[in-house]
């Protein structure tokens, strides 16, 4: 059994979401609070066997009450028992090619099941399944409960101590053959404790016991010699009881996080006892080489059409591990609301809209080696999409510069950079971030004539360009802009980088032995700035991401006011660009009371 369809309405953080979902591994990925964790519940709930969830006023979206709780996931590649005739008035189409599901399935179409959970204000959840016919005939039916536990998905989460155990929803418990013999031996053992108990005794109560016979006979009761003995009913081991251990008689119940999870997944993988698997925060109490045992024990690595997994990250290590159409961008934006057509006195405007995407990628070549080279990336909501090592260099020393300044950082407004590897491999890039719904932006030099129809593209995407202006490479924005007296340290730092004889070798080069290296640093004129660009640049002196960062962080940003606005006037708007970041919309509402 495989989820074909996700529709989830008003629960927690999302107002509307419809997704189909891929066989195998989906793993949700996009900023905190954007509804991953929520949509794992939502399926948990829908399809699981646990009834034992209460809903409260805040798992309504926003609050409002109003609109009800509407879950329905569609579960396809069913087993003869969901085929079975007593559903068929709720058997439904779905087509694969187009992916659409019909009330009334077409020859071609695979048969699925739509399990629905609806809650209304009165807090009670009612789960069935759905189909448009049976709706409008008014007929309700629910599965059986033996085939509800049947599709119930396996759920790991940041505890799973009770799958150690023969518990009612333990893995071990679907693992049993017999688990009548459990519920025997645990009554046999409740009787065999009552007896040794009787046979033992318990100090200290005897004296209990005679002004207990004394007061019963006092007072006409009918008791005889009293005994303190285990009540059979109070000796009752529930599920639960019979549980793991090592050779050292530890349960297995204590194994940590990251352990208990491995063990659960290899058992489920050994056994099949469900086909649908659910994890939150997969990396959560493991190492990065165990990480990636429990990915391949996941099925990362494999093509296995008849298991699917639900997973959220926001592990680096993980997505490396992980191929691209294995990922879903999950994004919840608040977006203010448009103005009544109408104004209603005494009425409150609507003051926001809550906008929620579900984005799998393809799987492209292209998509691959992005996600390769620039994993971080795909983690932040906002991409800035650098020329290269050098542009990421300068933003890196920037964001640390506002941090050292007890400023609010780059990273803080929820973004992150993106190598483009030149032009225009930059552009391919940036593209693929923007149809992900990423917040996108290009930082490039201008020294290479990019053509105009490219610029007109990007924008039409979305995308936003800031470039040096005049034709300008970033090594020449950096020499026309530094003041004259960050001429020395700017240089300091190549010959760090580089060595003395090299730097002194280009400038040589550049300036047909008019300038040397000694001459610039020790007495600087403004008419070697256009020679120090030339052999920066024809030098690599800061084609790296350190030398770069140091530019900046050491350098220009401790003299930004000082600074040409060749280089801080892009700089400049791209941080404005950066800080009009939409906010993030919580899963959660925290109020004061």
């Amino acid at each position: 059994m495989l989820v074909r369809h996700v529709e989830i309405r008003n629960f927690r953080g999302l107002r509307e979401i419809s997704w189909f979902p891929k066989q195998g591994v989906n793993c949700l990925i996009g900023p905190g609070d954007s509804g991953k964790s929520t949509i794992l519940d939502a399926i948990d709930l829908a399809m699981g066997a646990r009834r034992q969830y209460v809903f409260s006023d805040s798992d309504f979206h926003l609050y409002d009450i109003s609109k009800d709780i509407d879950i329905r996931v569609t579960v396809g590649q069913l087993s003869n028992n969901l085929m079975n005739i007593r559903y068929g008035h709720f058997h439904r189409g779905f087509n694969s090619t187009n992916t659409t599901i019909s009330d009334e399935p077409a020859t071609s179409d695979e048969v699925v099941l739509t399990l629905r959970l609806h809650v209304q204000d009165d807090l009670e959840p009612v789960w069935s399944l759905y189909s448009e016919r049976a709706e409008q005939n008014e007929e309700e039916r629910n599965l059986a409960w033996a085939h509800r536990q049947e599709i119930s998905p396996v759920r790991l989460g940041a505890y799973s101590a009770h799958h150690m155990a023969w518990g009612a929803n333990s893995i071990l418990n679907k693992m049993s053959t017999d688990k009548a013999r459990a519920a025997s031996a645990l009554a046999a053992a409740a009787r065999q404790a009552r007896d040794t108990f009787s046979e033992v005794g318990c100090e200290g109560v005897d004296d209990v016991l005679g002004k207990v016979n004394t007061v019963a006979q006092n007072l006409g009761v009918p008791t005889q010699q009293t005994q303190a003995l285990l009540d059979i009913r109070g000796v009752s081991f529930s599920g639960g009881a019979i549980a793991l251990h090592d050779n050292r008689n530890i349960p297995l119940k204590n194994l940590g996080t990251g352990s208990s999870r491995l063990l659960v997944t290899g058992l489920q993988n050994h056994t099949g006892t469900s086909s649908v698997t659910l994890i939150d925060e997969v990396e959560h109490g493991l190492e990065p080489y165990r990480i990636l045992r429990l990915l391949d024990e996941l099925g990362a690595k494999s093509d296995n059409a008849n298991t699917q997994v639900f997973m959220t990250t926001h592990s680096p290590i993980v997505l490396r591990e992980l191929k691209a159409d294995q990922l879903t961008i999950v994004r919840s934006i608040v977006m203010p609301a448009p103005p009544p057509q109408v104004a209603v006195e005494g009425e409150i405007p609507q003051q926001s809209i809550v906008l929620n995407t579900v984005i799998s990628l393809f799987g492209t070549q292209e998509e691959q080696k992005l996600l390769r080279t620039n994993t971080e990336a795909f983690l932040a909501p906002s991409v800035i999409v650098c020329e290269g090592k050098t542009e990421i260099g300068l933003m890196r020393g920037l964001d640390f510069n506002y941090t050292e300044c007890g400023h609010r950082g780059l990273i803080a407004h929820g973004c992150f950079w993106a190598d483009g590897n030149g032009d225009p491999s930059l552009f391919n890039r940036a593209k693929i971030f923007a149809s992900l719904g990423y917040r996108v932006a290009i930082l490039m030099d201008s020294d290479v004539r990019t053509v105009q129809i490219t610029l007109t593209e990007m924008q039409a995407s979305g995308v936003s360009i800031y470039r040096w202006p005049q034709n300008h490479s970033t090594e020449s924005a950096l020499f026309s802009s530094a003041p004259a007296h960050c001429i020395q340290p700017l240089l300091s730092i190549a010959c760090e980088w580089k060595s003395e004889d090299a730097i002194d070798y280009r400038i040589k080069e550049v300036s047909n032995n008019t300038y040397t290296l000694a001459l610039c640093r020790d007495q600087f004129q403004e008419e070697m700035r256009p020679f120090l660009a030339q052999a920066a640049g024809n030098g690599s002196w800061y084609k790296d991401m350190e030398p770069s960062e140091r530019v900046m962080r050491e350098v220009v940003a401790p003299n930004w006011g000082l600074c040409g606005e060749v280089l801080t006037q892009p700089l400049g708007n791209l941080i404005q660009w950066i800080r009009q970041a939409p906010t993030a919309q919580p899963e959660q509402q925290v109020q004061a009371q």
